[in-house]
C-alpha cells in the first residue's frame, strides 16, 4: 500500500537533503555578504511575500491534485490544463495586491526595487505549483525533486561565479533567473510522464466548481501563511530591528526544512487517501506510526546538534537563532500530526473545518505575539508558534474523531 508512497518521500527527503547541503553554502554566502541588517530585509521580503504565493495558490494545488487522483485518461490531463489557468489568473490577482503593498507600505519604503523583483517570482512559482499538481498525482514526485534541485543548483553557482559584490537587489534577480532556468527542466518532464496533450482554453463552468471547492483552502492558506511566517517577522522588526529578524528567521528556516520530511510523505500518500480503492483508517493509522518514529529520531538530534547547526549556516555571530530553534523544535512535533490530520480532512472533503481552524489560529497567534514579542523578543515569537501549531493540531484531531467515528 504504502511502497510507491514511501519511495516517493525518501526521494523527496533525498532531495532535501541536497538543496538543504546547498543551502548551507548559499546561507552562509548571504549572511555573510549582506551582513545581518541586510539579510534580515532580505528574510522580511520571502517572508511577507509567501502570504501572496498563498493567495496565487489559494487552495488550487491540494484540491487539484485530489479531484484529477479521482479522474483517467484525458479527463485528468484535462484538469490539469485547466488547474494551471485557474493558478494563472489567482496569481495575476496576488501580484497586483503585492503592487498595492510594495508601493504603499513604509516597511518596504527603502526597498521597493528588491521587492517588486521578488514580486514577480508569484508567477514562476505558480507554474512550479502547476507541474507540482501533475507529479503528485502521478506519484512522480522524484522527477519534481530533479526540478527543485536545479533551482538552488543555479543560483549557487551564479552566486560562486559572479565577479562583484552581491547586493540585496542582485539576489532577487538571481533567485527569479534560476527559478526560470529550472521550470524548463520541469516542463519536460511533465511531458514525458503525459506524452503529447492539446492545451485547452479556460472552461468557465469548471473555474465557477473548482474555485468553489478551492477557496476555504486558500483563505486557510493565507492565513496559515500569516501566522506561520509573516505576522511574527513583522512584528519583530517593528519593535527591534532587521537584526533581530534575521536571528529569528535563521532559525525558523531551520525549522522549516524540518517539517519537510512530513510534507513530503503526506504529499505522497494524498492521492491514495482522495481515492476509493483503499481502506483510509489503516493508511491512516500506519501513516501516523511512520511519522511518530521519525520525531522520535528527529527531534533529540537537532536538539543536540542545534549550536553546531546554527554556527555552520551563519557563523559565531547568530548565537541567538539556538536557542530559538530549541523552542521551535515543540512545535515541530504538532506540525508533524498536523499535516497529517490537515490533509485527511483535505481527502475528506474537509476544507470548511480546516478553513474554521486557521481563523481560530490566527486570531490566537496574533494576539499572542502582539503580548510575547514586545516583552520577550525572539524567544517569545517562538513560544507563540509551539501554542498556534499545538492547537492547531488540537482542533484537526477533534475533526477528524467525530468524521472517523
Amino acid at each position: 500500500m504504502l511502497k510507491r508512497p514511501i519511495w516517493n518521500t525518501i526521494a523527496q527527503i533525498g532531495g532535501k537533503i541536497i538543496t538543504v547541503l546547498l543551502s548551507l553554502v548559499t546561507t552562509g554566502i548571504l549572511t555573510r555578504e549582506l551582513g545581518a541588517s541586510v539579510y534580515g530585509n532580505y528574510l522580511l521580503i520571502t517572508s511577507v511575500f509567501l502570504l501572496f504565493d498563498s493567495l496565487a495558490d489559494f487552495g488550487t494545488r491540494s484540491i487539484g491534485v485530489r479531484e484529477a487522483a479521482r479522474a483517467e485518461g484525458k479527463k485528468r490531463n484535462e484538469i490539469y490544463i485547466q488547474v494551471a489557468w485557474v493558478r494563472l489568473i489567482t496569481s495575476l490577482l496576488a501580484f497586483l495586491i503585492g503592487l498595492i503593498l510594495i508601493f504603499g507600505w513604509a516597511g518596504f519604503s527603502t526597498i521597493k526595487m528588491e521587492a517588486l523583483v521578488a514580486l514577480m517570482m508569484i508567477f514562476f512559482t505558480s507554474m512550479a505549483g502547476s507541474l507540482e499538481i501533475i507529479f503528485q498525482t502521478e506519484i512522480r514526485m522524484e522527477l519534481k525533486v530533479l526540478m527543485d534541485i536545479l533551482f538552488p543548483v543555479l543560483f549557487l553557482v551564479m552566486l560562486l561565479i559572479w565577479p562583484l559584490k552581491i547586493n540585496l537587489l542582485w539576489v532577487m534577480l538571481a533567485y527569479l533567473v534560476a527559478r526560470i532556468l529550472s521550470l524548463n527542466l520541469g516542463w519536460g518532464l511533465v511531458k514525458k510522464i503525459l506524452g503529447e496533450f492539446k492545451i485547452k482554453l479556460l472552461n468557465k463552468t469548471f473555474l465557477k466548481i473548482f474555485l468553489k471547492e478551492s477557496w476555504p483552502m486558500g483563505l486557510y492558506m493565507i492565513l496559515f501563511t500569516g501566522y506561520d511566517r509573516a505576522v511574527d517577522s513583522v512584528l519583530i522588526k517593528q519593535f527591534f530591528g532587521a537584526e533581530k529578524v534575521a536571528f529569528y528567521g535563521l532559525a525558523y528556516k531551520i525549522y522549516s526544512s524540518l517539517v519537510q520530511p512530513a510534507y513530503y510523505f503526506v504529499n505522497s500518500i494524498f492521492p491514495l487517501m482522495s481515492g476509493n480503492s483503499l481502506s483510509k483508517r489503516d493508511l491512516f493509522k500506519k501513516s501516523f506510526w511512520l511519522i511518530a518514529a521519525g520525531l522520535v529520531i528527529l527531534v533529540p538530534t537537532v536538539y543536540y546538534l542545534s549550536p553546531w547547526i546554527v554556527e555552520t549556516l551563519a557563523g559565531s555571530g547568530f548565537g541567538e537563532s539556538v536557542v530559538v530553534l530549541r523552542i521551535l523544535l515543540l512545535a515541530l512535533i504538532f506540525a508533524y500530526v498536523s499535516h497529517l490530520f490537515g490533509f485527511s480532512l483535505i481527502a475528506k472533503g474537509g476544507q470548511k473545518s480546516i478553513l474554521v481552524i486557521g481563523i481560530i489560529s490566527l486570531l490566537v497567534n496574533v494576539s499572542g505575539n502582539l503580548i510575547l514579542i514586545p516583552r520577550f523578543g525572539i524567544e517569545g515569537a517562538a513560544w507563540m508558534t509551539v501554542a498556534t501549531e499545538g492547537l492547531a493540531s488540537i482542533l484537526m484531531l477533534g475533526v477528524l474523531i467525530k468524521r472517523f467515528a
